[in-house]
């Protein structure tokens, strides 16, 4: 099954891309719009967009996911897995559970029926 998310702007609530989840092979990811101007675009997303990369492959999306979650070896990693109803670690559920929001910028994810 196919996850869609659309990744906002918190700073104006502008749309910005679409990640993608494969529930199958937990495969990620992710395009990004390509009519924002780069000095509009959040930090962790320009980065991406200086490259020219607008359609993101599993790799790239994963470590984008990666720079905005707790690492698997972070000290009190069990504690936190249990406060949010995970038995184990995964990428995917820490992600969706706190809608992508990092301290790195203002991105967050919405859950779309598509």
């Amino acid at each position: 099954m196919l996850r869609h998310f659309i990744l906002y702007d918190g700073n104006e609530a502008k749309r910005i891309g679409v990640l993608l989840y494969n529930t199958k092979n937990k495969g990620f990811s992710m395009s990004i719009r390509d009519d924002i101007p780069l000095e509009d675009m959040p930090l962790s997303i320009e980065l991406l967009v200086c490259k020219g990369v607008y359609t993101v492959g599993h790799e790239d999306t994963l470590r984008w996911v990666r720079s905005r979650i707790c690492p698997p070896g972070r000290q009190n990693i069990n504690s936190i897995l249990k406060h949010i109803g995970l038995k184990e670690y995964d990428e995917f559920g820490i992600l969706f559970h706190t809608k992508a929001v990092s301290d790195k910028d203002n991105v967050y994810m919405v859950e779309v029926d598509e």
